[in-house]
Parts: structure tokens; C-alpha cells; sequence
């Protein structure tokens, strides 16, 4: 499991760090690749925290099923605050 997550982490990182850094050298012609970028690097905790649930599902671990549930509400509202305001 913390292979699955450390992976999927380093996976989202990596793509991120790729997308922004095209998004620069191309400039003002590629914005949305810039902002794709940035928006990827934000939702990574959110993607570590559900492959983390998926496993935990599967190993019929209840108590951190929960647990990571309601981490994925907590990042989930926080992001969708961030981005209303």
C-alpha cells in the first residue's frame, strides 16, 4: 500500500512539474497547460489519499476506510472553497 501511494505521488508530481514547466517556456500561447500543471500538483494529496482508501478497502480495514474518508471530505472542501472564493 505505501508503495501504491508513494508512487502515485511521485507519478502526479512528475507530471505536474512537466506541464508547468512547458506551460513556461511556451509562455503566454500555453496558460491552460500552466494551469493544468498547477491543478494537478494541488489534487495530488487528494489522488495519494484515495489510492491509500482503495487499498485499505481491500484489506477490509474499516476504522482507516473512515479515516481516509474523511480526509477525502476535508481536502475535497477545502479545495472547492479555494476555488469559489
Amino acid at each position: 500500500m505505501p508503495d501504491a501511494t508513494s508512487s502515485v505521488l511521485k507519478i502526479s508530481l512528475v507530471i505536474s512539474l512537466i506541464l508547468m514547466i512547458v506551460g513556461l517556456l511556451l509562455q503566454e500561447t500555453a496558460e491552460i497547460i500552466l494551469w493544468l500543471g498547477l491543478l494537478i500538483l494541488v489534487c495530488s494529496p487528494l489522488i495519494g489519499v484515495i489510492t491509500t482508501q482503495i487499498f485499505l478497502i481491500r484489506e477490509k480495514d474499516w476504522l482507516w476506510t473512515k479515516v481516509t474518508m474523511i480526509l477525502i471530505i476535508v481536502i475535497t472542501v477545502g479545495l472547492t472553497v479555494s476555488l469559489i472564493k
